[in-house]
């Protein structure tokens, strides 16, 4: 938000700056957390706002923990983190292999809730649905990947599940050996006017016309969780004309943006966090406007000195390694992202950071504020490889101080036990800055 103050023959320009307002960690030791982690379960690999699941006014969220061991190694879980106003948790459930009414038989690795994604009520039943990844999953081939569907109670236990894989869930799509198809999902929203909201699916390994490019699938779902139809985005797939280089891995994270560009239909963001634009494995986002068939209407780009973006990317950053809407953060009427760069090195090795990109329509950056160790006012004492941003959910305004906030896995860190991971509730701020200039000046 900018205002002009005119005063003779001088104007005062008032800018308004995001910055963290306060912190509030959830990890084995903090935030209240009592649910018990383990060494290496990565809790924080994903994180979303799966909304109002109790009903008492405070949005909660599902955090992966795609290494927790439950019935076997790495087999995965999901907790429901009801949450308090504070960014503290409530009470927390665990759903994992045979626990909390989720009846499927998971395989040893195939990491359940390396993704997590709220859909709304999907089946009308009252409840918000979410969708879990797991994409070493084998139905099919070796970790060609799979999603759950799973069907809400408000108490966060599961009422249903529907598998989405090579072999089940009416997915008919064609998936080989190791596209880790569920390693990124998101509600995209009403694309075809259905009244069904559609997920988009990663499957950042594909090798599609390229030696692991990537791709997104766009699933048309049904009420039940199976699959009416699908569309592949790719290179030379669902109308996306843009080059993809070997290894970009587009694909891995994936976000509903809503009706960015105004057209009436809701718009993606797409993770490319291996793409070499500016330096090796920098890593890109790209915009995806969207058609209301699945296919892509036009695309940008956003990377290291692409897309009006001027923040300052190192080498192996890993930028797009996750995505979120996050609401207009700037009231401008302009829905803005938040970004993961999970091995950003700011303050040290792979310690993580996110870029807030402040957006313009166009698909192009406004303004971006960059959260890590050593900027953007985040006070937290982030260790090396704690992978800070290697998952992101808007959180809306969680402690209603008009500012929107967002949460940030960080899935390496070492509270209690090595590699047990954490999330960050990070609560955000404005702050006017007044700056005075000729009016009449040419700057």
């Amino acid at each position: 938000m900018l205002y002009l103050l005119l005063t003779g023959s001088q104007c005062t320009e008032v800018v308004t700056t995001t910055q963290v307002d306060s912190v509030q960690k959830i990890s084995a030791d903090k935030g209240n957390f009592n649910g018990g982690l383990d060494a290496g379960d990565n809790f924080g690999a994903a994180v979303a706002n799966i909304g109002d699941l109790e009903g008492d006014g405070v949005i909660d969220l599902a955090v992966g923990a795609p290494g927790d061991d439950e019935n076997g190694d790495n087999r995965g879980a999901v907790w429901i983190l009801f949450m308090n106003s504070n960014g503290q948790v409530d009470t927390a459930r665990k759903i994992a292999d045979n626990t909390d009414g989720f009846g499927a038989n998971l395989d040893n690795n195939d990491r359940f809730g390396s993704a997590t994604a709220g859909l709304g009520d999907l089946n009308g039943d009252g409840f918000a649905d979410i969708a879990v990844g797991a994409p070493f999953d084998d139905d099919g081939g070796d970790n060609r990947g799979a999603v759950w569907i799973l069907f809400m109670n408000a108490d966060g236990s599961v009422a249903a599940s529907q598998k989405i894989s090579d072999r089940q869930g009416g997915f008919t799509g064609d998936l080989s050996n190791d596209d880790h198809f569920g390693n990124a999902v998101a509600g995209v929203g009403d694309l075809d006017g259905d009244g069904i909201s559609e997920l988009a699916v990663g499957a950042e390994l594909a090798n599609v016309n390229g030696t692991r490019k990537g791709a997104v699938w766009i699933l048309f779902m049904n009420a039940d969780g199976t699959v009416r139809s699908s569309r592949q985005i790719s290179q030379g797939e669902g109308d996306f004309k843009a080059s993809l280089n070997a290894d970009d891995q587009f694909g891995s994270a994936v976000a509903g943006l809503g009706d960015l560009d105004g057209d009436g239909i809701p718009d993606l963001a797409v993770g490319a966090d291996h793409n070499d634009t500016g330096g090796a494995d920098r890593g890109a986002v790209w915009i995806l406007f969207m058609k209301s068939d699945g296919k892509v209407k036009d695309e940008r780009r956003i990377a290291s000195g692409e897309g009006d973006f001027a923040g300052v990317l190192g080498d192996g950053s890993q930028f797009g390694r996750a995505i979120a809407e996050i609401g207009d953060v700037d009231s401008d009427g302009v829905i803005d992202l938040a970004v993961g760069a999970d091995l950003d090195d700011d303050g040290g090795t792979d310690r993580g950071a996110v870029w807030l990109l402040l957006m313009k329509t166009n698909g192009k950056v406004n303004r971006e504020v960059k959260i890590s160790a050593t900027q953007g006012k985040f006070d937290q004492n982030l260790d090396n490889g704690d992978g800070f941003g290697a998952a992101l959910a808007g959180l809306g305004n969680l402690n209603n101080n008009k500012s929107t906030d967002f949460a940030a896995g960080a899935p390496l860190d070492d509270d209690d036990k090595i590699d047990a991971g954490a999330v960050y509730v990070v609560f955000m701020g404005r702050k006017e800055d007044k700056q005075r200039k000729d009016f009449f000046s040419s700057n």
